[in-house]
């Protein structure tokens, strides 16, 4: 039996000043360090579990910007590929944001999370991470890196920025304008602070001061630093959150190996396609085909428009369903059922939901009639 193994970095760039103000994917202020465990929470159960202090458990399932959460729909895929004959191992890693509260799941075959709040982010690299992907390589498993990184894209822009020498814009997940000139700003005044000081992009000097970074950039440079040339890496599901690390790797001369990046098309279809010049020919970078427009349900349909386009590993799933033989239908009946008993939870939790659910059910229960 082939194993599919997801495994996902979960952090939270909680030094950047008024982080809820700068991305959609967090709850709100001083709550934003737990959207990468509650996301994990999904993904294995079903459901989040960690609590949201000051906030109810009511609201419609979506996101405020009519999407769906990315978490639910790579749990969809997973457990496409569950239902398909494919042994599934989740492992999640989490840098100084809660660990995952989850129960035991007859789906995964492994169900492990590491981590936790004031962890050591080095140990957790050396002990756990860097081991389990080894293992994972040395079984010939399929091994998909995902990450969960909220605030990260700021950092991740920086380093580009400074790398390539390209003004890429900040968007990260949000299209706010106020959230985006937050972040500009911010953005603005962390190249000041570094420039004062270095001229050039150092990569020791940016992993040696937390104004510079994130937990998660930091593993996946730590990783590939010590990662086996014998051995294939892990495929990278996300986009500029591996990006960055990546290419200051291979800069920084501690990656020598091809990189396998697989995201979605809307990612590319943004600043992400001016990356693709500074790979090498043997890196592979691929994006999903499947057309969310071919879906009914208007939380679908958002991510064609790029309301939401990335996160949890979702591109790094699609793009393996895809490669794996899984039709575009098969592929977004999955996504639909993963919604549709997504929001049935918060219809149970809000009965007046029901009416403005009940077009969009009524769509998915003819489409998988016909």
């Amino acid at each position: 039996m082939k194993t599919i193994c997801f495994n996902i970095l979960n952090g939270a760039a909680t030094q950047l000043p008024s982080l809820h103000q700068l991305s959609d994917a967090g709850a709100g202020q001083n709550l934003m360090h737990l959207t990468p465990t509650r996301d994990t929470e999904l993904i294995v159960c079903g459901q989040s579990q960690t609590p949201l202090p000051g906030l109810s458990a009511r609201g419609n399932g979506l996101l405020p910007n009519r999407g769906i959460s990315p978490a639910v729909l790579s749990r969809g895929l997973l457990k496409m590929f569950y239902q398909a004959g494919y042994q599934i191992e989740f492992n999640s890693f989490n840098f100084n944001v809660p660990k995952p509260q989850v129960t035991e799941q007859d789906w995964l075959s492994i169900n492990q999370h590491f981590g936790g709040v004031n962890c050591n982010g080095d140990q957790l690299v050396n002990q756990q991470l860097l081991p389990t992907l080894i293992s994972q390589a040395e079984r010939g498993c399929i091994s998909i890196l995902a990450e969960c990184g909220v605030g990260g894209t700021t950092f991740s822009t920086f380093w580009l920025r400074m790398l390539t020498g390209l003004r890429l814009s900040p968007a990260g997940s949000t299209l706010d304008k106020n959230k985006l000139a937050s972040k500009s700003q911010i953005l603005v005044q962390i190249e000041q602070t570094y420039q004062a000081e270095n001229p050039i992009f150092n990569l020791d000097v940016i992993l040696g001061d937390t104004r510079f970074h994130d937990d998660i950039q930091k593993a996946i440079c730590g990783l590939v630093r010590q990662w086996p040339s014998s051995l294939s890496l892990p495929h990278f599901a996300g986009g500029m959150m591996f990006v960055a690390p990546l290419l200051a790797s291979r800069e920084a001369k501690h990656l020598n190996q091809a990189v396998k990046i697989s995201t979605t098309r809307w990612v590319l279809q943004g600043d992400g396609f001016h990356l693709l010049n500074h790979f090498n020919a043997n890196d592979e970078i691929n994006a999903n085909a499947t057309s969310f427009n071919a879906s009914r349900l208007e939380c679908l349909n958002v991510y064609e428009q790029g309301v939401v386009v990335e996160g949890c590993g979702l591109g790094g799933c699609l793009v393996i369903a895809e490669a794996l033989g899984f039709s575009e239908q098969q592929i977004i009946a999955s996504l639909e059922q993963a919604v549709e008993l997504h929001i049935n939870h918060f219809i149970n939790l809000s009965p007046s939901l029901e009416e403005h659910f009940s077009l969009q059910r009524k769509a998915l229960l003819e489409r998988n009639i016909a």
